[in-house]
């Protein structure tokens, strides 16, 4: 890493630790790796100030704290004979119906059109728009758009079947 690297990747430190609520502070590097990548990704042509890296840091914390509070994490089980043990406790009715859910979503899924099926199924697998648009060779735009879209026709396909929240 040359002295420019460095240099950057200091303040970057500073930029996320000030920005950082307490409860995040234990994950500052990978906040800080978060923002290098984010400033790998933008034009390199663009000189990166104090400012910038700022603003940077400051959205790769709050991009964090939102992904965290959409996404309700559950710890995985060290073992299968612990997540088989841990699957016992549902009721086979429960089961039952999982499965049949399941079924139901993979046959809409599969209703849908090739594009909008491709990146609803990304989407689900929780890849973000801008790498959608990556593995589907299109703009962010346009990856945007077939998710949403996508989105809509499986919740409407779900619904003409019975399936609903």
């Amino acid at each position: 890493m040359n002295e420019v690297d460095s240099t950057i990747r200091e303040k970057l430190v500073r930029f996320v630790r000030r920005v950082s609520p307490p409860w995040m502070r234990d994950h500052g590097d990978d906040l800080v790796q978060m923002a290098a990548i984010k400033l790998m990704r933008t034009a390199s042509d663009k000189e990166w100030t104090d400012g910038f890296l700022s603003r940077v840091a400051y959205s790769v914390v709050i991009d964090e704290i939102r992904r965290r509070r959409r996404r309700n994490e559950v710890g995985m089980s060290p073992s299968m004979p612990d997540r088989l043990m841990n699957s016992a406790d549902l009721s086979p009715e429960t089961t039952a119906r999982g499965a049949q859910v399941g079924e139901v979503m993979l046959e809409c899924l599969g209703t849908l059109k090739i594009d909008r099926r491709r990146a609803v199924a990304l989407y689900l697998q929780d890849h973000p728009v801008p790498e959608i648009a990556d593995h589907l060779e299109c703009d962010r735009k346009r990856a945007s758009n077939l998710v949403y879209r996508g989105l809509a026709d499986l919740r409407d396909a779900l619904k003409a079947r019975g399936v609903e929240p």
